[in-house]
């Protein structure tokens, strides 16, 4: 359960409910991963192709969604990147195992 922060009263609450909070990151980035999965069967070109133009362009819509947030545009390109990073060379190991 995520406790609103106004109502914890001790660490341990907190710690909880930061322990929910990243098992919901956590289950958000498996729903990502199944959509990126299920993209790769629409994708007409290689992951190897180019592909910088269309991260900028997510990686911008990002940055506008953290600046509503108040997050630093630093710690979203960390995320982000990383993630793209990851499924992309995820899908360049199945691709070279097939």
């Amino acid at each position: 359960m995520i406790r609103p922060l106004e109502y914890c009263q001790n660490g341990d609450q907190i710690a909880q409910s930061i322990d929910t909070i990243d098992y919901r990151i956590l289950e958000l980035i498996a729903l990502r991963k199944a959509y990126v999965d299920k993209a790769t069967h629409f994708e007409s070109v290689p992951p190897e192709a180019d592909a910088r133009d269309q991260v900028e362009k997510m990686l911008k819509l990002r940055y506008n969604w953290a600046a509503q947030l108040t997050l630093d545009k630093e710690t979203v390109h960390t995320v982000f990147q990383t993630i793209i990073n990851h499924f992309k060379n995820k899908e360049l190991e199945l691709l070279h195992e097939q």
